[in-house]
């Protein structure tokens, strides 16, 4: 694949050289360090931990409870585990293997309340909901005959260096801001990547609240979107050319609500538009034309942050990597000009020419699309009142 160079100009325009005023949004998080524990009592260990003396300070302050109930009932969910957690936005079934995503609806140790207006995700099966809700029982007496809060107090410092150090390797100070230099709107989004020195996410790593989906949610509400990733702080010496995980929920809020405005605006029938393979693996859930513009968008981020790129990685699936190269290809063409296009939503109509030209379909001229000044004017309700 030919290697696809990013112009110095676009990089000054919207690159990465100067991050929104935030906090790190590298950070830990007491629910997600209380599972770090409980999985590491367990006898499952991070591959190459980034901080020993946090794993030693764990082992001398935590041995005494290797035998609590709550790290049997982690073994047996890792037995079980048949399936990730979905939040229940996305679909109404769950599994074993997030449950560092699904921790993030309930309230910190040792509490472990669901949090107000949170609709936890579904286990799958009866056998599932009772393992789940035996393990967030267990978690609640472990967090609090171990004091676990005061253990998590004592070593925010810890924290704070994994996370600096967790950045370092990144080498992007707030991918948010990034992605929303590229986007050119303001997402209303609190993302973050959550920083744990032990724990290490067996499935889903990744969610956002609510799911950015406009067939489920066509009113998002006032509040921002939370996009939280899950991080394991392990070691690593080689340079970055790729992290996907720095831009895939950030890029899911745009991408959700755009790809809907889109063909709202475009109308028509969509094999029309995009050709009936296209079409028929546009379904909800698992939207190709949304992956593959994922895939095209975070090789031009990684561009942007690392330097040249070869475009979207090969995965083996002939059209999804060929797709993904011509998307990227055209992004360019965004990036060399954004006095003309000012957001990715102005480009919108050129970018997704992509897969008409690709299905060998000739389309009428460009939709006419509505103006946006923020990612939640592409969803119905807002839309709607806008007219």
């Amino acid at each position: 694949m030919r290697t696809i160079p990013i112009s110095l100009a676009a990089v000054v325009l919207w690159g990465l050289a100067a991050p929104a005023a935030a906090s790190s949004r590298y950070v830990s998080d007491p629910r997600v360090e209380l599972l770090g524990v409980v999985q590491y009592l367990s006898g499952a260990r991070p591959a190459r931990p980034l901080d020993e003396a946090y794993r030693l300070a764990v082992e001398a302050y935590f041995a005494p409870y290797r035998g609590h109930p709550a790290v049997a009932r982690w073994r047996e969910g890792l037995k079980a585990a048949s399936s990730m957690m979905i939040p229940a936005a996305k679909a109404d079934d769950a599994g074993e293997d997030g449950r560092g995503v699904a921790i993030l609806y309930f309230t910190d140790p040792p509490e472990l309340a669901t949090r107000p207006g949170k609709k936890p995700p579904h286990p799958r099966d009866a056998a599932e909901a009772a393992r789940w809700r035996s393990l967030l029982a267990a978690l609640r007496d472990f967090a609090k005959k171990s004091d676990f809060m005061r253990f998590y107090a004592e070593r925010r410092s810890d924290y704070k260096r994994v996370g600096a150090a967790v950045a370092a390797q990144f080498g992007v100070k707030d991918p948010l801001d990034a992605v929303q230099r590229y986007v050119g709107l303001p997402l209303q989004t609190d993302a973050r990547w959550i920083v744990s020195p032990l724990f290490v996410p067996g499935g889903r790593d990744a969610d956002i609240m609510p799911y950015p989906d406009p067939s489920a949610l066509p009113d998002p509400g006032k509040e921002d979107f939370e996009a939280t990733t899950l991080v394991p702080a392990q070691e690593s010496s080689a340079t970055p050319r790729s992290r996907p995980e720095l831009w895939r929920e950030p890029l899911s809020v745009f991408l959700g609500p755009a790809l809907s405005a889109f063909d709202e605006a475009r109308g028509g029938a969509p094999g029309a538009y995009y050709g009936p393979t296209v079409a028929a693996c546009r379904v909800r859930g698992s939207d190709c034309a949304k992956d593959w513009l994922a895939a095209a968008l975070s090789a031009r981020l990684d561009a942007a942050a690392f330097g040249a790129s070869a475009g979207p990685r090969d995965t083996g699936d002939a059209r999804r990597d060929e797709y993904a190269a011509a998307l990227a290809e055209r992004l360019e063409e965004y990036e060399k000009d954004r006095r003309k296009w000012r957001t990715l939503w102005d480009f919108m109509p050129r970018l997704m020419s992509v897969f008409p030209e690709k299905a060998g379909l000739k389309t009428d001229s460009a939709p006419s699309l509505p103006p946006v000044k923020r990612v939640k004017d592409l969803f119905p309700a807002f839309r709607r009142r806008a007219r």
